[in-house]
């Protein structure tokens, strides 16, 4: 019977014979009685000294009751629609985009939950696990268990929408490196029509090649979109220098200005692929005015 079990098991305590909390678990499902408590009262006295409830819990999977408390709220939630074209902004930046570090990929694998039993705490090492186990059960029988409050939540949402217009993409562009391929279409060479967006309303500067800015194509680059106000177009020609071509007056959107655009974007301002620079010249470079680049 499950009396005499946990009776022999208690009586035992002394000798060889090692129960572990597991085969004790059937035994406290029943309290015991006094005169059973009382042969592991040293025990009991030695867990009380210590508050060891929360041990002997463990020790015998003893789960705490529970309540449950349930709450219900409401919320209003607003769903965003995004409607529309998104629009890009430039970002042009000097010399070379940082170099791309390489990172080796190490996952640290989880360890998976074991079920353990609890350390024998060094008060009362030297009993069998047994009469642990019949002492620990006395213990919290005599002790009230306290419950564990579980609240689970009720949420209602009330949801509303707004129409919102896509956020603006920004794309970073070093325009000028070190080298710069020479007779490309894409950044930094392009092209617009000059006399349909500005007419003969431009002024040329040239920068021979005893100057820092025109003994480059890389130092023209960068005269161009970092070093002079205004820029439409540096033609670089290797045996003469840097063409910089300015409109004689500048109009701009206001939208994206700068040291190098103080009246903003060039209204109008197309840039495309140049399959054909100018003759002689080792390539167009685009200036950092414009409003869109098909040449990116």
């Amino acid at each position: 019977m499950l009396f005499k079990s946990v009776f022999a098991a208690a009586a035992l305590a002394a000798t060889s014979i090692h129960a572990s909390p597991v085969q004790e678990l059937d035994a406290r499902t029943d309290s015991l009685t006094p005169e059973q408590c009382s042969k592991v009262v040293k025990i009991v006295d030695l867990l009380k000294v210590h508050k060891a409830t929360s041990f002997c819990s463990s020790f015998l999977s003893v789960k705490p009751a529970t309540s449950t408390v349930q709450i219900t709220s409401t919320v209003t939630a607003t769903a965003t629609i995004t409607s529309g074209t998104a629009s890009t902004s430039i970002v042009f930046k000097p010399g070379n985009p940082p170099a791309k570090v390489r990172r080796d990929a190490h996952v640290d694998a989880a360890l998976e939950p074991r079920d353990a039993t609890p350390t024998i705490p060094p008060y009362i090492k030297n009993y069998e696990p047994s009469s642990i186990s019949s002492a620990c059960s006395c213990l919290i029988t005599a002790t009230p268990t306290p419950i564990a409050t579980t609240t689970t939540s009720t949420t209602q949402t009330i949801t509303t929408s707004k129409t919102v217009a896509p956020p603006v993409v920004t794309s970073t562009v070093y325009p000028c490196v070190t080298p710069i391929t020479t007779r490309i279409p894409t950044v930094p060479f392009g092209i617009f029509n000059i006399t349909t967006t500005f007419g003969e309303n431009t002024s040329n500067e040239r920068y021979f090649t005893d100057t820092p800015e025109g003994a480059t194509i890389e130092g023209c680059c960068n005269l161009c979109y970092f070093g002079t106000a205004n820029c439409l177009l540096a033609i670089y020609y290797g045996y003469q220098g840097c063409v910089v071509i300015r409109p004689a007056v500048p109009v701009g959107t206001g939208v994206g200005v700068s040291d190098v655009c103080p009246v903003g974007q060039f209204a109008g301002l197309v840039y495309e692929r140049n399959t054909a620079p100018t003759f002689r010249s080792q390539g167009d470079i685009a200036g950092p005015c414009g409003q869109v680049y098909n040449n990116l």
